[in-house]
């Protein structure tokens, strides 16, 4: 069963989101860290909505491959739903019993690695609804709170490609889209009532009708630019000035309205979706050659697994932080800490992720490529078949 061929610069833009992740959580433990330096890995949050739009732009270019090369409709449905749960739920499923233990052993240490929930936020993480949910949301499983996101957007993304394969369908797709965004922000987090703010990683910042429009954004950059994205057309180097100022303008709008003055949490998501696009089509503008090093991707493409497993990894770089000799050292050469710690914690993350990869995922999306290869597609025989079991033309 072909695959549509990877696209190099989404894969490095999966390595420089999951390396700002892995930034944003590990800074709060560090020692006396420059002002500078915690506002450049408080800019890491970002990577999550930069994993959405390059989530977008995959599941369109990969829809309309399969669309091309499938019999029918139902077929494609099939393949992309089956494909997409194999590759998410088994190691999130893994990660929610995982995580359970790790929180049991913090706890013996007088610590803990989890927010309190019930067995009714387990179910809803099962069933990948804990985003709607505040005492769900991410306290099952830490950053959890983006794989409901992603999968509600999976839920709906074979209709979204449907409608949205022409620019006045996209453009319908767009408005509907903030207008859902605005209603729950104006009902949900405002009550109903005059203006308010999103606070950053509460709730209603996580919450997906907040992060939707970054999907649309990555719909638009596959739209308008598939051909630069596959390689087809090379970027002009006028549009690519362009890209570079628009790009500087969302970061220091991302600046403004998030984590550096919090002005507009809300609108923080869509501005760094924006400064995504702009990175990707750039990174189009390096040779492929380039793109393609393992350097540059070999995180990217073992992105999910370290996402789930850098939270333990941080874990136990924050257990050598706290020893005295460490916490001395770090108070005059603190920089150099954080990028030991960086790295440190990257390469753990790194190791458990090709861990589960070999024993989880992969397993489970071999099993689910040669099922649907093996288990045909039962089509209905048309109404009026004849006697002896030909379809009706």
């Amino acid at each position: 069963m072909t695959q549509a061929p990877r696209i190099a610069a989404l894969d490095v833009g999966r390595t420089l989101a999951v390396i700002g992740v892995i930034a944003v959580h590990l800074a709060p433990w560090m020692v006396e860290s420059p002002v500078w330096l915690d506002t450049l890995a408080n800019l890491g949050q970002y990577g999550v909505q930069c994993f959405f739009v390059i989530s977008a732009i995959t599941i369109f270019a990969s829809i309309e491959h399969d669309a091309q090369r499938l019999s029918g409709t139902r077929e494609v449905l099939r393949n992309f739903y089956v494909k997409r749960f194999a590759r998410i739920a088994p190691l999130y499923y893994l990660a929610i019993g995982g995580y359970a233990v790790v929180d049991h052993l913090a706890l013996r240490a007088h610590g803990h690695m989890l927010l309190p929930h019930s067995f009714s936020d387990v179910v809803l993480n099962l069933v990948f609804l804990h985003g709607w949910v505040p005492s769900a949301s991410d306290s099952v499983v830490p950053g959890g709170w983006s794989i409901s996101v992603e999968m509600l957007f999976y839920l709906i993304a074979p209709a979204l490609v449907f409608l949205c394969r022409t620019t006045r369908g996209l453009t319908a797709v767009s408005v509907l889209t903030a207008l859902f965004s605005v209603s729950f922000w104006y009902f949900g987090a405002c009550g109903g009532g005059p203006a308010c703010r999103v606070v950053n990683n509460e709730f209603f910042y996580f919450w997906p009708p907040m992060q939707l429009p970054c999907f649309i954004v990555g719909f638009w950059t596959w739209h308008l630019a598939k051909d630069y994205l596959t390689g087809d057309r090379v970027l002009p180097l006028r549009a690519c000035k362009w890209l570079a100022a628009g790009g500087a303008v969302m970061v220091a709008a991302l600046f403004l309205a998030g984590t550096g003055r919090g002005m507009a949490h809300g609108v923080a998501p869509t501005f760094a979706a924006l400064a995504t696009a702009a990175l990707m089509l750039l990174l189009t503008r390096v040779s492929s050659r380039t793109l393609r090093r393992p350097a540059l991707v070999i995180l990217g493409r073992n992105s999910f697994g370290i996402y789930i497993w850098h939270f333990v990894a941080i874990l136990g770089v924050r257990a050598v932080v706290k020893i005295d000799a460490v916490d001395d050292f770090a108070e005059y050469h603190a920089v150099l800490v954080f990028a030991v710690s960086m790295v440190v914690a990257t390469l753990a993350a790194y190791a458990g992720a090709r861990f589960t990869a070999r024993r989880v995922e992969e397993p489970c999306s071999r099993w689910a490529r040669e099922w649907l290869v093996r288990v045909p597609l039962r089509v209905p025989a048309a109404r009026g078949a004849a006697a002896d079991g030909t379809e009706g033309a």
